[in-house]
Order: structure tokens, then C-alpha cells, then sequence
């Protein structure tokens, strides 16, 4: 879990595995750059979604059961 200390020193705390984490998928992240993927549909979704930081779901449930 990420915790700002405080507002004047913007300095966020992460455990270890969760910077490993982070710095794997950065790795991924660049080699599917290098595969061009920057020219696929799921990327450019991607990109607006962290530009734009928010999400539109415009799907409607199948069954009145999952409302």
C-alpha cells in the first residue's frame, strides 16, 4: 500500500515486492514497444485511459440477475 508522508516532500513507501513488480512490468512494458504494439488498438485504449484517468464501462448486464 502506497502512503504519502507528507505534502511539502512527495516521498511514497511500497514494499519490495511490490517495486518488483512495478519494475518487471515496466520492462514488458517497453519490450512490447519494441514489438510495436504502440500501433494496437488495446494500446492506444490504454493510453487514453491514463491521459484521461478514468474509465467508461458502456456495457449493459445479459441477465436482470447480475444488476
Amino acid at each position: 500500500m502506497a502512503k504519502l508522508k507528507t505534502h511539502s516532500t512527495r516521498v511514497v513507501e511500497i514494499r519490495e515486492q511490490d517495486y518488483l513488480l512495478l519494475l518487471e512490468n515496466s520492462i514488458k512494458m517497453e519490450a512490447l514497444k519494441i514489438a510495436g504494439i504502440e500501433k494496437m488498438a488495446i494500446y492506444k485504449a490504454m493510453e487514453h485511459i491514463l491521459n484521461n484517468q478514468h474509465i467508461d464501462i458502456l456495457i449493459k448486464p445479459i441477465s436482470t440477475k447480475y444488476k
